[in-house]
């Protein structure tokens, strides 16, 4: 009954993906660079960080704004009755009435100075005897302009928003590459570590049926009275050592595969899908130079890496929010001139025409002064945005160090994964040989299931230690592209191709 027992739970290990297929569930099978692929168009990550550049693009849009042309247009009516004041009045009670309808365009150009130009129109009746003009028509068209001298003068003062919106923009682009680095990054680990989890499956079964193997041999034996009763228990026991570490295998391909999915698509988590990845490791690695990897990986990383970039952009934006401190620190001294041609009659188409004639006319220049006492606002502005910039340049050097740190450490790991291929290999044959010798010499008496099964095991493991050892090289080259900023590039992937949103969210 024991024997019957452990031969089903056998079969229910090892007849598990046999199961799969008769209930007909779908197989995928896919390489990396195809998982990287499906990653780009549905990993729900990237998706949320295309969105901020194109944030960032409608807030440069918007920055543009202040120098848009502003129409306006005001109206008035207004009626006023008070007693004279004086005998010049023209009478005891003078009322008036008052329309006045006034239209314009004003803009802020690029430079600091600001346009308005503005006609009018303004009727006026009195009941005053002496008024010459009555009821009284002024029609009026002019400019306006306002130069800033000190205070707010110059475009480079008034281009500090779209500089900094641009600059905001440019980093969100670098974030979005940091994040569609890092996606596939993810995508490369969790493929390799699928890759991984489904040869540890394959080396237990093939364990399992060597033990199984073993167990109908010495059950043999012991029927015909030539092996103890204690060996066939010990085989058995090998059997279901063998059927347990399938079971937790099989989780962790689960476990991998839930999480590739994830990765390139999370719809397929919904799905009865199983994945099957098509590429394999390398076992064979040509052995790079240390120092050469190094320097070379330093160069692409401080030329590529979007965390550089984004400091040299913030650096950039500061010194610009320090000219406009600084500006904003300065006395405002403004020029204003203003002169518009006039038109006084007592219809409106004579004055219309009065005006179109240009004969009367108006001008004035006034020079505004505005000096803040302790202008501690102004001040205060400045020496933050002064710190703020020493405070990147610290960070512009921190970050390089840090660079600097991370491909150091990716050089040494992807040294080490090259002497554990080579040494796991050379692990894995000493292993098959000792495997091959035990159960060469159990056959002739010489040894115990038990130095059998200890072999099996450990040629089991060395087995798995050599596969892991390629996976970690695989994986160590990929942090290594990503520490410098190729992995991207490697894929022939373009940051700017990958900006448009592929999903609606309704």
């Amino acid at each position: 009954m024991k024997g019957i027992a452990l031969a089903g739970v056998v079969a229910l290990a090892v007849g598990a993906r046999d199961e799969e297929k008769a209930e007909g569930r779908r197989e995928v099978r896919l390489t990396l660079k195809e998982c990287v692929l499906l990653a780009l168009n549905h990993n729900v990550d990237v998706e949320i960080a295309r969105y901020q550049p194109w944030i960032e693009d409608r807030n440069l849009f918007a920055a543009f704004g202040r120098f848009d042309h502003v129409f306006y247009g005001e109206g008035s009516e207004g009626r006023a009755r008070v007693d004279a004041a004086s005998l010049l009045a023209g009478a005891e009670t003078l009322t008036t009435e008052d329309t006045l309808f006034r239209t314009g365009i004003r803009r802020l150009f690029p430079f600091g100075a600001q346009m308005d130009f503005h006609v009018s129109a303004q009727r006026t009746e009195t009941n005053s005897t002496f008024a010459l003009l009555n009821p009284q028509w002024q029609e009026s068209a002019g400019l306006a302009l306002t130069v800033p001298v000190l205070r707010d003068a110059g475009s480079a003062v008034h281009a500090v928003p779209i500089v900094l919106a641009r600059n905001a923009r440019d980093v969100s682009i670098a974030d979005f590459e940091t994040s569609l680095t890092d996606a596939v990054f993810a995508v490369q680990e969790a493929y390799w570590s699928l890759v991984a989890a489904r040869e540890g499956v394959r080396f237990r079964r093939e364990a399992l049926k060597a033990a199984e193997r073993l167990l109908e041999d010495h059950r043999r034996r012991f029927q015909r009275g030539v092996l103890a009763r204690v060996d066939v228990t010990e085989a058995e026991a090998g059997v279901a050592s063998q059927v347990e570490g399938i079971l937790v295998a099989e989780n962790a391909v689960q476990d991998a595969m839930d999480r590739l999915k994830r990765l390139i698509d999370p719809s397929l988590l919904r799905e009865d899908v199983t994945l099957v990845p098509l590429d394999a490791p390398r076992r064979e690695v040509l052995p790079r130079d240390e120092r050469e990897a190094t320097e070379a990986g330093l160069r692409d990383a401080i030329e590529r890496r979007p965390e550089i970039r984004q400091v040299l952009v913030n650096l950039e934006s500061q010194r610009h929010a320090i000219e406009k401190a600084r500006s904003d620190a300065q006395p405002r001294v403004d020029v204003v001139a203003q002169g518009d041609f006039r038109g006084i009659d007592d219809t409106f188409r004579d004055s219309f025409r009065r005006l179109h004639e240009g004969e009367t006319f108006a001008w004035s220049v006034l020079l505004a002064l505005e000096i803040p006492l302790e202008n501690r606002t102004a001040r205060g502005a400045q020496q933050r945005a002064e710190l703020e910039l020493r405070r990147l340049e610290l960070r512009k050097r921190n970050v390089e160090d840090r660079i600097l740190l991370d491909v150091r450490e990716a050089v040494r790991r992807i040294k080490t994964a090259e002497r554990r291929i080579e040494a796991t290999r050379k692990a894995r044959a000493l292993a098959q040989e000792r495997y091959d010798g035990e159960e060469s010499r159990r056959e002739q008496g010489l040894r115990t299931t038990f130095h059998v099964l200890d072999a099996q095991s450990r040629l089991m493991q060395a087995q798995m230690n050599e596969v892991q050892a390629a996976v970690d090289y695989e994986q160590a080259a990929a942090a290594y592209q990503r520490v410098t900023a190729t992995l991207l590039p490697h894929y022939d992937i373009l940051v700017n191709s990958n900006l448009v949103p592929r999903h609606r969210v309704r």
